[in-house]
């Protein structure tokens, strides 16, 4: 059968030949792969820069969507055990999530990886939150962004607003009940909308993240912020004063900060939950392109990248 492998980390994916999987072990089942994500841990473990990947030959891929061919059912899977971007793969029954049938492979493949920053943030990144809390997406434009919308509401939260420099952009996110346009400078953003948030989702990070905190320097209720992702800035100085100023929690969302054996647990809800959302759009590629699509920046403009068999 065929498969996406790195047997040098400099060269990256090759598409190469290897050995059909065997019979599954009475824990396992097997899998007929349909679509697999090119998500940023993926590329990241490809490289051998990832803590999870440091011995060649490398399988790529940690999630996909495929079909138990001696059941006919489909399931969403995840590992870091092996690789997914193989023809067949034998994976733990703990490991895979029965997909409804209706669901597009690639759709799916593109979106649960996204939709799992947001999810795990709030499921296991805050505490306490109000019944129909209100919940701000920082970075509401991005793919994780517009997932964190649909998780935000789906676990709980009656108001969800958005914030990004687009505005075009931010009126056709979906389920947003209102939104915040960043302007240049920061310092001239009104961010007079997110007096009574409870919880901040933030995907970009910087000088939107100090301005925005500062904003609520005199909330009379409890704030939750958790930073996911990096968009714009990497650093930024929070005065000490601020952090003072309020009854404001900060925590980090990443696989660091929850363990891989919770997120196996959660992905039980998450992924039938997923299965009714409008999902990303995907942009397939045949698993036989994968060594010129690979570095190919200009594939991710139609949509995440997601590699097919």
């Amino acid at each position: 059968m065929h498969a996406a492998q790195v047997q040098s980390w400099p060269e990256g994916p090759r598409y190469v030949t290897i050995n059909d999987p065997p019979a599954p072990l009475d824990s396992q089942v097997q899998l007929r792969v349909l679509a697999a994500g090119a998500h940023q841990v993926v590329r990241s473990r490809a490289s051998g820069a990832h803590y999870s990947a440091r011995e060649l030959p490398h399988t790529v891929g940690v999630d996909c969507v495929g079909r138990d061919e001696t059941t006919g059912k489909l399931y969403y899977c995840f590992t870091l055990q092996g690789g997914t971007y193989a023809e067949r793969i034998n994976v733990e029954k703990s490991a895979v999530y029965p997909v409804p049938d209706h669901v597009d492979p690639a759709s799916f493949a593109a979106s649960v990886n996204p939709a799992m920053s947001s999810w795990m943030a709030i499921t296991h990144r805050t505490s306490n939150l109000p019944k129909n809390f209100t919940a701000v997406v920082v970075g509401a434009t991005s793919a994780s962004g517009r997932l964190a919308v649909r998780s935000a509401k789906a676990l709980g939260a009656g108001k969800v607003i958005g914030i990004a420099r687009n505005a075009t952009a931010l009126e056709q996110v979906k389920g947003l009940d209102d939104y915040i346009i960043l302007r240049d400078p920061i310092a001239e953003t009104d961010f007079s909308k997110l007096r009574d948030c409870d919880l901040i989702l933030d995907y970009v990070y910087g000088d939107a993240t100090v301005q925005l905190l500062s904003s609520l320097s005199r909330s009379k209720k409890p704030v939750q912020y958790v930073e996911i992702g990096s968009l714009a800035q990497r650093t930024v100085e929070i005065p000490s004063s601020l952090l003072r100023s309020f009854d404001l929690t900060v925590r980090g969302a990443g696989a660091g900060s929850w363990s891989i054996p919770a997120l196996h647990k959660e992905l039980h809800t998450l992924v039938p939950t997923m299965a009714e959302w409008e999902l990303l759009p995907a942009r397939s590629i045949p698993l036989k392109d994968i060594e010129t699509a690979w570095n190919d920046t200009t594939l991710a403009t139609e949509g995440r990248v997601v590699y097919t068999l």
